[in-house]
Parts: C-alpha cells; structure tokens; sequence
C-alpha cells in the first residue's frame, strides 16, 4: 500500500472528512423524507433499513477497532450492500427478492438449527446409558465411587465436544437436558410453522399487489410467486451484473485472506499497517457515498432540503 508523510496523510484525512460530512447529510436527508415522499411503504421500510445499517457499519470502521477481522468483515458488508443498494436501482424485481427471502433465511436456519439438535440428543442418550450401568450383584461403596468418578469424566469431556445444546447437561443430567432441548425445539418448530404459515399468507397478497404482478407475471399462482422471488446469483455474479467486478475480485480476495483461517493469516501478521486503514477508511467513506446516492434514487425522493425550526 502506499505510504504517505504526516502532512499528505493530514492532507487525505481532510478530503475524506469533507466526504464523510456529505454523506452524514445525505443520510439526515434521506430519514427526513422517506415519510413523506417515499414511494411505497416497502420501498420506505427497504431504503431506512439500509440506511440504519450502512451507518452502524461505518461508524464501526471508523472507529478502528483493534481486531483486523472486525474491520475487514465491515467492509466487506459495506461492499455487499453497495452491490444491493445498485441492484435495487436498475432491478424492478429486486426490492421483492430482497424483502422476502427473509422468509426463506428464518426457515432455513429454524430447520438446521433442528437437525443439529439431533446430534446432542443422540450423544445425550449415549451419556445416559453409560449413567444407568448397574452390576449383577448388589454395587459396593468401591463400585459406586467409581462409577461416579466415570460418570463425572464423561460430562467432563462432554464439556469440551463441539456442540450446541450441551451446556449444563452436568447440572440437569442427561435425561432431563434432553428434555430442556426437546422442549426448545418445540417452541422452534412452532416458530417454524408460523413463519411459514405467514410466508404462505404473504405469498397470497403479493398475487393481489399490481405492482408486483406486473413485473413478475404471477398469474395468480402463489407456486410461481416464490419461484419468480428466488435469486440464486452468488455475490460474484450480481457485482459483474452492477459493474463491480474488479472490486469484488480484489475485496473478496483481501478480506478473505484475514477472516479466513488460511496460511496468509496465520503465516502474516494480521494487524493491518497504516497505510492499509487509511486504505480501509477511504473506500469505505466512497461505499458510503454509493449506497446513499443509489438509495436516494431508489426512493425517489425529491432534491430538497428539511429545516426544522424550532419554535
């Protein structure tokens, strides 16, 4: 990267503020008029939604954390939304397949969240049996106290197993943890249903939005909604779609090579120098100013100001 003197280095630090003044302006001005010139109320709930988190993201690179990983792992998701924000700009479709696949993320993650819990249950089962092994004869005090010191052994190592659902299991024994996680699930499957009830009830209005069926086509068939909602482009293609290719080749490369555990970053000392937070701080500074600009358009809202006077 390149290495600037104290002076040049004053020098970017003031062009980059003047930038991160405007686009401090832009998001008060964008929250301003939403409500009141905002397209639609999906298009309101989509623009704030990313302006919200398009601000959190750069306050937090902007105050250089000490973790490497929590910087670049900004900036990638600042890059992302930069990608999205374009793509919400020059895809009528878009702004459908954005809000919904929320349906489609809770689900997802509701059914692996189960079939994990299967795991822990089986080894529950395994711990419970070990816990109930009685001898033939009546146990004496030397067997029991070895049986204890086996059984305290196995929650011990239990302690120490890559898992999910295991916490405690020494404090409620194995059978009644499995119960606590069995409960857990319910409550999740409940969940699950739920939202997929809701996405089912959703899927029925978007049949009636004109708007929506206008740009899909639905012909009034809930099945080809969640069809026509599907977008299965990986990052890389909807950055060559907006014409980020280069950018994505060279942020995904970067951030990858220190959020990843590969040679470079254990091998590299993963503490970036100055030269790359000054690097980190202007293109997220420059993101910040795309996505504000494209979220401005994509609202449609009018070039003008709100001054709020007191009195």
């Amino acid at each position: 990267m390149f290495r600037y003197s104290k002076e040049f280095e004053k020098y970017i630090s003031d062009r980059r503020k003047k930038v991160i003044d405007r686009n401090n302006d832009r998001i008060k001005n964008i929250k301003d008029l939403t409500t009141m010139f905002g397209k639609s109320a999906l298009v309101n709930e989509l623009t704030l939604k990313y302006v919200d988190a398009t601000e959190r993201c750069t306050n937090e690179i902007y105050e250089r954390p000490e973790s490497t990983i929590s910087l670049v792992a900004n900036l990638r998701f600042l890059f992302e939304t930069c990608i999205t924000t374009r793509l919400l700009v020059a895809e009528d479709t878009y702004k459908y397949k954005v809000r919904y696949s929320i349906y489609k993320h809770q689900i997802e993650k509701s059914k692996a969240l189960r079939e994990y819990s299967i795991i822990d249950i089986n080894r529950l089962n395994e711990l419970e049996k070990e816990e109930k092994i009685r001898p033939e004869s009546k146990p004496d005090e030397e067997f029991i106290k070895s049986h204890l010191a086996k059984v305290n052994s196995l929650y011990d190592e239990l302690d120490e197993e890559i898992s999910l659902f295991l916490d405690n299991a020494e404090l409620n024994g194995s059978g009644y943890h499995k119960h606590i996680i069995e409960s857990y699930i319910e409550k999740h499957e409940s969940r699950e249903s739920d939202i997929s009830s809701e996405w089912e009830t959703k899927k029925k209005e978007l049949l009636n939005d004109e708007e929506a069926d206008s740009v899909f086509g639905f012909c009034n068939q809930t099945s080809k909604v969640e069809k026509e909602l599907k977008d299965s482009r990986s990052w890389k293609q909807k950055a060559e779609d907006v014409k980020l290719t280069k950018m994505y080749n060279f942020i995904y490369d970067y951030t990858s090579s220190l959020i990843h555990s590969t040679s470079y970053s254990i091998l590299v000392p993963n503490q970036l120098d100055e030269s790359e937070i000054t690097m980190v701080l202007s293109l997220a500074t420059r993101l910040n100013s795309d996505i504000l600009k494209n979220l401005k358009l994509f609202s449609g809202l009018p070039n003008m100001l709100v001054i709020n006077a007191d009195g």
